[in-house]
């Protein structure tokens, strides 16, 4: 009798968990959907492409956007998004565009996180890092 009280216990302890963990797995794909619609569109495809961003200040900062043919430099504060010049001009267009720009984000920020978490965890594991000859 007392076993099979021991299996009750065992099997609702297990139904739990697994109702816990299928509502973690849910709100991480919502989560990862909803992240990759706010997102901008990567690649080549995209009509729209953010070419390089500034930070400046609090809450404000400079991005260059190409759209067609044209590059429109945005200034973005807390409280809106304004152009502040639009570059019409083909060669200075090829000239900006063709300049490195930043590595482009991955579909999911936590993919960044968990990249600088396992360079930090390497860094910390007791290993000095290498000191270049005099």
């Amino acid at each position: 009798m007392e076993n099979l009280s021991l299996w009750s216990s065992f099997l609702k302890m297990i139904f739990a968990l697994a109702i816990v963990l299928g509502l973690l797995l849910g709100v991480l794909y919502l989560v990862k959907k909803m992240m990759r619609r706010s997102l901008p569109a990567a690649g080549d495809s995209s009509p729209i492409r953010i070419i390089a961003s500034r930070y400046l200040g609090p809450k404000s900062s400079i991005i260059l956007v190409e759209v067609a043919d044209a590059v429109i430099v945005v200034g973005i504060s807390a409280q809106q998004m304004t152009p502040l010049a639009v570059i019409d001009d083909p060669s200075a267009v090829l000239k900006i565009g063709s300049r490195p720009g930043p590595a482009e984000p991955s579909g999911f920020p936590g993919e960044q996180i968990a990249a600088l978490l396992s360079n930090a965890r390497r860094m910390s594991w007791g290993k000095k890092p290498e000191k270049a000859d005099k």
